[in-house]
């Protein structure tokens, strides 16, 4: 007998793992804070250390670089331990290294502290996501997502804010220490108390990652993917030494501005998840990203009135992406190893979009302005968006 399936039922599943959802979003905010923990920072620690704009874009470079290796390994550690444990596992060892990195004095100590971090976080996300799959009912998955996708949101706006108030009685390496207290004890609650998957994650066979490379769709997600966190997580990173550096405007006005922009984004990944469920989670990737990209090239070009409303609007578009872009990612790959294609794409956008795209608008900041690295990179963002159009004409997708 075929099982069917009960729309009322579904939406009373989809409450009862909410209180689930949002610890586990918990735990993603502390460890998305762990990672841009240093934009907001970035001048201070750039003044004492004294680096050029390409090394402080470095540093999103050396954490994405450590980002990248332990999602490619993370389904080997999720396959001894377990899901539950990997989140557990990541956290605490995010927490440490937050410690360690708020007692480097030299730009190596801390880049090489920076590539800890990076191995340490890059283990969560791929047990997080496949946590969610098995949680939430499959009719609502884009939804779960977009709940999960709340706590890098909430973030961008929360963590500026924070190392603001705390520069007023602490120094950035204390706020780095007390970060890392944090995480270390939140993941000692959520090993007694969370509710998460037990099961064990997939080691990618070569099988597998095989057939997993040889979809262009997969390719296609990817480059999105890089773009989209450009789009957010990069433009992020540097926005505050480009309003200090660039635009002569004080620290706290500039985290101020920072955490400002981020508040209309906040519950924008609810109306993305809706749309994708409703439109097609593709499409919706594509006109999201063309349009960010559309509203990212005046923004290093702009001052005043007009820089406001674009570092608000900017962001509130371009988080719409990523529900419906986590929802497709989970269609890749057969049965038990779907984290599989998380475990490539996820790393290879993180080190692009969220790494050496930063590190290359540093770099356009040295030789011309941080401005036009950024106007750089929304063009970037609008051809990556053209390409998709194509490849969605191409695959039947």
């Amino acid at each position: 007998m075929s099982s069917v399936s009960i729309p009322g039922q579904e939406v009373s599943s989809f409450r009862s793992v909410l209180p689930a959802l949002f610890f586990l979003a918990t735990i993603f905010f502390l460890n998305f804070t762990s990672r841009i923990l240093f934009s907001p920072l970035l001048p201070l620690i750039s003044e004492e250390i004294g680096m050029t704009h390409a090394d402080s874009g470095s540093f999103f470079l050396c954490i994405s670089s450590g980002y990248f290796v332990s999602i490619l390994l993370s389904g080997y550690v999720s396959c001894w331990l377990n899901h539950k444990r990997t989140i557990v596992l990541s956290s605490c060892a995010s927490g440490i290294m937050l410690l360690v990195l708020s007692g480097c004095t030299t730009l190596l100590s801390l880049r090489l502290g920076l590539v800890g971090l990076g191995l340490a976080a890059g283990l969560y996300l791929p047990s997080g996501l496949t946590t969610i799959i098995r949680l939430v009912p499959v009719s609502h998955t884009a939804r779960g997502m977009a709940i999960h996708e709340l706590a890098p949101n909430i973030a961008f706006v929360v963590v500026p804010l924070l190392c603001a108030a705390g520069l007023l009685f602490m120094s950035w390496r204390m706020e780095l220490a007390v970060c890392g207290v944090v995480l270390i004890c939140t993941s000692v609650l959520f090993f007694l108390y969370g509710n998460s998957s037990r099961g064990k994650g997939t080691a990618p066979s070569f099988a597998v990652l095989k057939q997993i490379l040889r979809l262009p769709t997969f390719w296609l997600v990817t480059a999105m993917f890089s773009m989209a966190i450009c789009s957010t997580l990069g433009i992020y990173a540097m926005l505050p030494l480009y309003l200090v550096s660039g635009l002569g405007m004080d620290i706290d006005s500039a985290n101020a501005l920072l955490a400002f922009s981020r508040i209309g984004s906040v519950a924008m990944p609810i109306a993305g998840g809706w749309l994708g469920d409703r439109f097609g989670n593709l499409k919706v990737m594509g006109i999201v990203l063309f349009l960010a990209g559309l509203l990212t090239i005046p923004l290093g070009c702009t001052d005043g009135t007009l820089l406001i409303i674009l570092a608000v609007v900017q962001p509130m578009v371009a988080v719409c992406f990523f529900p419906s872009a986590f929802a497709v990612l989970t269609d890749f790959g057969p049965g038990n190893e779907k984290n599989v294609a998380l475990s490539i794409c996820i790393p290879l956008a993180f080190l692009c979009g969220g790494g050496i795209l930063p590190t290359v608008i540093g770099t356009i900041g040295d030789s011309y302005s941080l401005g036009a690295g950024m106007t750089a990179a929304g063009g970037l963002m609008v051809l990556a968006s053209f390409c998709t159009v194509l490849l969605l004409k191409k695959t039947h997708v």
